[in-house]
């Protein structure tokens, strides 16, 4: 099975030999094994018959119909991509194609289309264009699956530009809003996509935590990292306070830490405590009944589980929390990206940055804790967050390339995982070095799209020719 990087152009029939709707030079058939005979050439869902008119260059471009183009849904200018042949199904394929799933209803501008995954998403584009994988950004409602039809936007000459091509080969489930992805129009294509046309999609839900938990319990190894959690009610309230004397209340479905609420018992009187813009939000009440009739009233929009208290370290008497980003590499395993320690602002109760919080190094903060017992390493903290996502993948329904884990440390040393997100965030304000053109999460990213389409073994240690001829001698991110 021969592989090429290669340049698509689309020209008129007029410039074509009778018959023919392919022309490539001799030598890029040869590295391809391409025979002179008619074979089928596919992208994405779509796929023609092909007949190729061998020219005499030595060049890595290919001319294609417009016809053939049209049934292929390739538009545009001259593109790079990979392309493979495969002898006993007689098919060249031309890929991968990468879709990107984003409700339509995020907030964005003209010049940041998609709001805050606006820089996450040009950088995919830009390492995929390099890499020659067509990526396109698509809606629930730009997908029909009956057609084999895509409707989106794909980024060329550096802006996003609509565009309609198949169903792709591999689906990124990147949906913000809970609502959206459970809308039975939007499962119901999400279903016909695995089970009808065999196309795989990666995290491909929402988690909860009370999920989470749940999952990652059925694990013996796991849950000394699993802090004592049980459904929210008045019952269990009482119990878990007089038994930790702290704990937290936190919606299932919750992030940017909204809607957590500290409950303690002190001096006989039950605390209250939220977060909100101005800062930490306290109510004390002298009796039971009048601290649940508050809770009641916070709690009333969403399901709550309730959460042990942990006593966790403090830095300049901020609390911290650690944020490790898994992935799944180029070989399929799960590996380590980044990692980053988030310190609460001084006047609220939870260190995520939706509430002021804000970013250190995690080795910098772990030498600055003091702890009673042994401290972890830093080593250690990323074992322990591999050692999660593992055991989530195995015990998991579903499949998942992308988890943002947050664990936290107590004065006795004891690392705990608080959260598991499978939509982690990726403005600009989480990254630990902002001055990367490329953050590590996007080529980790797209390693694993060329891994799991099958295309690793071709692309490896391969640049397109275009960026082959432009690369400066410049440094190089990492």
């Amino acid at each position: 099975m021969g592989h090429v990087r290669l340049f698509i152009q689309i020209v008129s029939e007029r410039t074509f030999p009778q018959r023919a709707n392919i022309i490539m030079s001799h030598s890029l058939a040869n590295r391809l094994n391409l025979p002179s005979h008619p074979i089928w050439v596919t992208f994405g869902s779509s796929s023609d018959t092909a007949l190729i008119h061998f020219s005499e260059t030595n060049s890595p471009l290919i001319r294609i119909s417009s016809r053939l183009a049209s049934q292929l849904k390739l538009h545009g200018d001259i593109k790079t991509l990979n392309a493979h042949y495969d002898p006993p199904s007689r098919r060249l394929q031309l890929g991968p194609f990468f879709g990107v799933l984003l409700n339509r209803d995020v907030q964005g501008s003209e010049d940041q289309l998609f709001g805050d995954l606006s820089g996450f998403l040009e950088e995919c584009a830009r390492v995929a264009t390099n890499r020659g994988i067509f990526l396109c950004i698509f809606p629930p409602e730009g997908i029909r699956p009956d057609q084999g039809l895509t409707q989106g936007w794909l980024w060329d000459n550096k802006r996003w530009q609509t565009c309609e091509g198949p169903l792709p080969d591999i689906i990124y489930n990147r949906i913000t809003s809970r609502r959206v992805e459970k809308e039975p129009s939007v499962q119901q294509k999400l279903e016909k996509l695995r089970k009808e046309h065999q196309i795989k999609i990666f995290n491909e839900s929402f988690l909860d935590k009370r999920q989470v938990h749940e999952i990652l319990s059925k694990d013996e190894s796991m849950k000394r990292f699993l802090p004592d959690t049980i459904p929210w009610n008045t019952s269990h309230l009482r119990a878990m306070v007089q038994r930790y004397r702290t704990v937290f209340l936190k919606p299932i479905h919750g992030s940017l830490g909204q809607g957590i609420i500290r409950v303690s018992l002190e001096n006989n009187k039950w605390v209250c405590q939220y977060a909100k813009k101005t800062g930490t939000v306290t109510h004390i009440f002298p009796r039971f009944y009048e601290a649940i009739q508050k809770l009641r009233q916070k709690t009333s929009r969403s399901r709550y589980i309730i959460q042990k208290g942990l006593d966790l370290i403090t830095i300049d008497g901020r609390s911290v929390d650690f944020r490790i980003l898994a992935q799944r590499n180029s070989f399929g395993n799960w590996a380590i990206t980044s990692s980053v320690a988030r310190l609460a602002n001084d006047s609220h109760i939870v260190s995520n940055l939706a509430k002021g919080g804000t970013l250190r190094k995690t080795a910098e903060v772990l030498s600055e804790a003091k702890v009673i017992g042994v401290k972890p390493t830093i080593f250690e903290l990323r074992d322990t967050a591999l050692a999660i996502a593992n055991s989530f993948e195995k015990l998991a329904q579903g499949h998942y390339a992308e988890l943002g884990i947050d664990l936290v440390l107590d004065q006795r040393g004891q690392l705990w995982l608080i959260e598991l997100n499978s939509k982690p965030s990726k403005t600009i304000d989480t990254l630990p070095n902002t001055k990367l053109t490329v953050r590590p999460s996007v080529v980790r990213l797209i390693d694993y799209v060329t891994y799991c389409t099958g295309w690793t073994p071709y692309m490896s240690a391969r640049k397109s020719p275009r960026a082959r001829s432009k690369q400066k001698p410049s440094g190089r991110k990492k």
